[in-house]
């Protein structure tokens, strides 16, 4: 009931008692004065004080039940405030105090405590094909096995998305928070049976212990989330403890994402090109765009450190936009015919797929210059074929549309999602590297790459083997047909001018050939 109605009931009942007591004391007084002339009607003054008590009687319940409702009204609002909705875990607000006590507790006692911090993988995928609803009775099912897991006296809670946390105060020795760990890991592996279809997702879980670690609730909150993304990294499906060596690479993670952010700004970012061979006759036909990143006090950065850093921040998305500026400036500095229709291949991240912007400002550059829309590739991976959201599919679309090819990079260490080869009008495939080189007669990365060109040639999609370095596995592709190379035996990375020199050595070599042969004819 709201302060007004409680107001109101404070002065009503009040007046309706000394109401009730005037007419039942003035009716005896009137008596007495009228005695001899008057009969007083004794029913009518039991029926005033009847009526009186049941009106005072309704409103004393009306008054009870507004309590009640207000009392339940706060505690539906202090449930929503404390309590996830889906799963009725506490949330990430009553975790805190929660965590908070746990913790004053503990170090009053001189007791341990641990915190997991559990992520399920592949809890997107599941939402993603599902439905949300699925997603939802699969998070709720999750709940219940994580607080199985869990006993008597813990704290488990959600914080939100698919991440829950369990509070362990007081734990016997650090033993029960491994085998806690692997019984959740164990437990969420097992299938989700929903609707009569089965579901898998895994757990992924950081684990830090105060005071071993820190005696403050948010940097053990901190330190498990380092200690969960070293589980994932690791492989998912597991469990870690927080570290100081974890703690010292997320440092320089950020360090180094930081000074990633100002690369661009401060030119310590430049381009290189490598060439593609066709195999049979090793002529020039493509080259990649590969970016090189020179720090000013930590030197030459490798591409496979700081490009997923670009990608988790976002900073993908203007690099992706200043390789764009660096290829035209470099083509439109030369004259064209230089090149002899050279491919210029550039790889496109998923990131710059999800906000594709500048992707398609520079197809519209294109189509404004000289230079035609044919002579660039995009090399995307995988998993950007897998389930791809409206805006990828519209942007690929546009891409094919504008004339633009295609190439799957990495070709086999992902998803390997071939019916979506012919679907998307992928046009070259680049085998990866890892199966290149051990590449010997009849072994299994033999049968494999073997397998792949045949089934790329049925699609009509070229081939593409990179981290060629050697000229038995040279030979070896001959065999099976591959159709164009990538390494180091032929062509390391070059700045762009070096690249020029190639084509335009190659040139004059097949023009001296050529007129050769016409010499020898005649």
């Amino acid at each position: 009931m709201n302060t007004d109605t409680t107001r109101l009931a404070s002065k009503l009942i009040p007046a309706l008692a000394a109401l009730a007591h005037q007419t039942a004391s003035a009716v005896p007084a009137q008596l007495a004065a009228n005695r001899s002339s008057v009969s007083f009607n004794h029913t009518g003054i039991t029926a005033i004080s009847i009526v009186c008590v049941l009106l005072l009687y309704q409103f004393w319940r009306f008054y009870q039940r507004a309590q009640r409702r207000e009392a339940d009204i706060r505690l539906q609002l202090w449930r929503q405030a404390n309590y996830d909705y889906l799963t009725q875990l506490p949330n990430r607000y009553l975790l805190q105090k929660c965590l908070e006590e746990a913790i004053a507790d503990c170090q009053q006692s001189q007791q341990p405590l641990g915190l997991l911090l559990i992520d399920l993988d592949g809890f997107k995928d599941v939402n993603d094909i599902a439905g949300h609803a699925v997603g939802d009775r699969l998070l709720q099912n999750a709940a219940l096995r994580i607080q199985s897991c869990a006993r008597s006296g813990n704290t488990t809670a959600k914080l939100g998305g698919d991440e829950f946390v369990v509070v362990i105060p007081k734990p016997r020795d650090i033993q029960v928070l491994h085998e806690i760990g692997a019984k959740i890991v164990e437990t969420i592996r097992s299938p989700f049976y929903i609707e009569d279809n089965q579901y898998f997702v895994t757990a992924s879980i950081g684990i830090a212990v105060f005071p071993d670690h820190s005696k403050s609730g948010e940097e053990l909150m901190m330190f498990a989330d380092q200690a969960l993304y070293a589980a994932k990294r690791a492989g998912k499906n597991q469990y870690q403890f927080f570290t100081q060596t974890m703690q010292r690479e997320i440092r320089d993670r950020i360090s180094l994402t930081n000074d990633l952010r100002s690369a661009v700004a401060n030119g310590e970012l430049h381009l290189v090109y490598q060439p593609i061979y066709q195999l049979h006759d090793l002529r020039l036909i493509k080259a990649e765009a590969l970016i090189r990143w020179q720090h000013p006090t930590r030197g030459a950065i490798a591409p496979d450190v700081f490009i997923p850093l670009a990608e988790e921040s976002g900073v993908i998305i203007e690099i992706g936009k200043w390789i764009f500026d660096e290829v035209l400036r470099d083509l439109s500095a030369i004259d064209l015919l230089r090149l002899q229709g050279t491919q210029i291949s550039l790889n496109i991240s998923p990131v710059q797929f999800a906000h594709p912007q500048h992707l398609m400002a520079f197809i519209k550059r294109l189509q404004r210059s000289n230079i035609p829309c044919e002579r660039f590739c995009f090399e995307i991976t995988e998993g950007l074929l897998l389930e791809p959201s409206r805006v990828t599919q519209d942007t690929l679309k546009s891409v094919k549309q504008a004339g633009i090819k295609l190439s799957i990079d990495d070709f086999g260490t992902g998803y390997s999602a071939l019916g979506y080869l012919k679907k998307y009008q992928i046009d070259y495939v680049k085998i990866d590297k890892s199966f290149i080189k051990n590449l010997e007669v009849d072994n299994y990365d033999f049968i494999l790459c073997r397998s792949i060109i045949q089934m790329a040639h049925e699609l009509n999609i070229k081939l593409i083997a990179e981290g060629v370095e050697n000229a038995r596995q040279e030979s070896i592709l001959k065999v099976i047909n591959c159709d164009f190379i990538q390494g180091f035996l032929h062509g390391r990375p070059t700045m762009f001018s070096s690249l020029l020199e190639q084509v335009y050595q190659q040139a004059a070599h097949q023009r001296g050939h050529s007129l050769l042969s016409n010499e020898t004819k005649h």
